[in-house]
């Protein structure tokens, strides 16, 4: 085993390379997002008092929203680490063909899924609005309109600027295979102009809007893509357990303070948290590729922790725990389950505890499910494409 990699057999293809570290940071994302979301509807406190000392973490889940933008690294990183390695390793260049049936295969069943049921329960006041919504989102632009942003489930918006990205990704690698450094500052030139361009010259209510969409979020994707370039190149230097585990606490150190200055003026400055956004995104893709990095490369224990077997199995139903995990907290808020014992649930020390721990369990339960038993068989066995071997570069991973 490399530091930093496992190898994983499968009978139907070639031995390839796994970034493990990669499921911890996956699985940190989510928890994130996951937090921040039925914080918002359970209120539940976010310290603790001994001896006239408070103890407090509020600022994990109040700036949770920063999940969405390491999935973004993270995908930016696995979409190109495959042809970072046939640049400078010379394994075969994955195919247009065999790109695009990889990210159809993991994107869209599983949307398909949730936006059939959603769609189907949904109250819409018209034919034509139930057209309208239905349309743009299985056209993954429901972000580009205000009215369809956030109606069907809230965090769907991610999942359009992810696929207009894997739209865009072949010509952007066509150009990081060549020039790496330059394809990426282009990237992040484009995402601070679009940023501050958008804090300039748009009113605040339409400043979050359009600070979500995809230029928004093209440093962040860039610097995955050139994390996979750097790891892929940096491997052999990487054999330094003790140094790399330094920077990664490092990197780890640096998140933490970029999200406490971001946590900071919460109540302070006007249309929070829209210009702390604009100048400090790139900074946060900065201490991911640390992270990613320095993890790779860091002594096993800190590996280990990182990609831990509970690490890894929320890694894998990532993807259907981001789709359910608020539909199935808004269920149970609004059907009062469990049921308080106050008027204002808020009140109800017991409930938010409880509300939390079913929210969290039963969200894991039922993504884990639609993954095991809906989307994994159909990346195993294939969807509606002739069933072909698959490069093994192809699989490096699932993606976000």
């Amino acid at each position: 085993m490399l530091s930093g990699y496992s190898v994983r057999v499968s009978s139907e293809t070639p031995v390839r390379p796994h970034i493990d570290v990669l499921d911890g940071l996956r699985a940190i994302a989510i928890i994130l997002v996951m937090w921040l979301h039925t914080w918002q509807l359970s209120w539940i406190p976010n310290y603790v008092q001994f001896n006239g000392f408070t103890l407090t973490w509020a600022m994990i889940p109040e700036t949770g929203f920063l999940g969405v933008e390491l999935f973004f690294f993270i995908s930016g990183f696995c979409l190109f680490y495959p042809y970072a390695r046939h640049v400078l390793e010379g394994t075969p260049l994955p195919t247009l063909r065999g790109y695009a049936y990889r990210r159809a295969i993991k994107i869209l069943p599983s949307y398909w899924l949730a936006v059939a049921v959603l769609v189907a329960i949904a109250p819409f006041a018209t034919f034509h609005d139930w057209v309208w919504q239905l349309g743009t989102h299985l056209a993954f632009v429901h972000n580009w309109w205000m009215d369809t942003e956030n109606t069907i489930n809230g965090v769907f918006w991610s999942l359009a600027v992810e696929v207009q990205f894997y739209v865009v990704f072949p010509l952007i690698c066509w150009a990081f295979r060549r020039k790496p450094l330059v394809a990426w500052a282009l990237l992040c030139a484009t995402a601070l102009g679009w940023r501050f361009y958008i804090d300039s010259q748009f009113p605040a209510g339409d400043a979050p809007w359009l600070l979500n969409q995809l230029p928004g979020y093209l440093d962040f994707f860039g610097t995955g893509m050139l994390a996979a370039y750097a790891l892929t190149a940096w491997r052999p230097k990487l054999n330094r357990p003790w140094l790399c585990t330094g920077l990664a606490v490092a990197g780890f150190a640096a998140f933490g303070l970029l999200t406490y200055d971001l946590y900071q003026p919460r109540y302070t400055m006007p249309f929070w948290p829209c210009g702390w956004q604009v100048e400090h995104r790139t900074y946060l893709a900065l201490a991911f590729f640390v992270i990613t990095l320095a993890s790779a490369g860091a002594h096993k224990a800190w590996r280990v922790l990182l990609a831990n077997p509970m690490l890894a199995f929320l890694s894998t139903i990532s993807y259907n725990l981001y789709i359910w995990h608020q539909v199935i907290a808004r269920y149970l808020y609004q059907h009062h389950i469990p049921a308080p014992r106050t008027a204002d649930p808020h009140g109800d020390p017991t409930w938010q505890w409880q509300y939390m721990l079913l929210a969290f369990g039963g969200s894991i339960v039922v993504s884990a499910l639609i993954t095991y038993v809906f989307e994994r068989p159909l990346l195993k066995h294939g969807l509606w494409w002739p069933r072909r071997r698959t490069a093994p570069e192809e699989q490096v991973s699932s993606a976000a």
